[in-house]
């Protein structure tokens, strides 16, 4: 086998980038993207005159809980506060299996659960960018 044919690139500079995504944190590799967290939660708390579609809910649903749970894990300062506590208590509530819609629960039902979690996101995106904008100062 050849050096053209190994699977291995021989660039440093590839190496190098590779020697340092293996050292990251699972934290580094899921960044913080303020913006869409903002996104999905205005798309969640959107005035309707109508229920949306129930897999539009379902997915927005889960997005919001990939957030929520990407949140929990990040550093948001002081959370010894009644209102820090408040919020990560809803969170883990939101986020429980037990309580997490199913395919039978009936669509309002499932719709104010999702604007419930968007509601938690976009108070625990707070948190984050209160400490973040903290920090830098």
């Amino acid at each position: 086998m050849t050096r053209e044919d190994s699977l291995f690139s021989a660039d440093s500079h590839t190496l190098r980038r590779l020697l340092a995504a293996l050292r990251r944190t699972p934290q580094d590799a899921l960044p913080v993207d303020l913006l869409t967290i903002a996104h999905t939660v205005e798309q969640a708390m959107a005035r309707r005159l109508d229920l949306p579609e129930r897999v539009w809910v379902d997915i927005t649903t889960t997005k919001l809980r990939g957030h929520v749970d990407l949140l929990l894990r990040e550093d948001l300062g002081d959370t010894d506060t009644p209102a820090a506590r408040a919020v990560h208590r809803e969170a883990y509530v939101l986020l429980d299996p037990r309580v997490r819609p199913g395919p039978d629960t009936p669509p309002l039902t499932a719709y104010e659960h999702m604007r419930a979690l968007a509601a938690v996101t976009e108070s625990l995106a707070a948190l984050y960018r209160s400490h973040r904008t903290g920090k830098e100062h």
